[in-house]
């Protein structure tokens, strides 16, 4: 794996890869659900969430066992998962280029498919539950390359 820019390796050497307790689902909704998938959002703290909402769909991931006894489900148009949560524990500048993409190579060359969900400072990959062992081996040799050569 190369990184493309030194910024870019440096980052990646001070990275943390740590992985959320619970699994996850990402689920569709239509607009119109919005404030009752806020709603959700707010009940599933302290665990992992993110809600965007679009034009045309509400996009939310939640912790599974929240989701599967949420009445809010019957609505969703589809729903993916479970999931895993893979956070990239180094809060980044939002001026930063080329950051997620040596995750991204080293994470298709594991045949690992991803779902990336970021924030403003940290950088959070979806990945299926079972694909996670891959990733996170993936992963940490991408951060030890990092050290190696810094």
């Amino acid at each position: 794996m190369s990184f493309d820019n030194d910024r870019a390796r440096a980052l990646w050497a001070r990275t943390t890869v740590r992985v959320w307790p619970d699994a996850v689902i990402l689920a569709s909704l239509p607009v119109e659900r919005a404030a009752e998938a806020a709603s959700l959002a707010g009940r599933a703290s302290p665990g992992f969430v993110a809600l965007i909402v679009e034009r045309d769909e509400v996009s939310l991931t939640v912790p599974e066992a929240l989701w599967r006894s949420e009445p809010l489900r019957r609505d969703a148009s589809a729903e993916a998962g479970p999931f895993r949560v893979i956070t990239f524990d180094l809060g980044l500048d939002l001026e930063v280029c080329g950051y997620l993409g040596p995750a991204a190579v080293a994470l298709a060359s594991a045949g690992v498919p991803i779902v990336p969900q970021c924030a403003y400072r940290t950088d959070h990959l979806l990945v299926a539950s079972e694909k996670l062992d891959a990733a996170v081996a993936a992963l940490d040799a991408l951060v030890a390359q990092a050290r190696a050569t810094g």
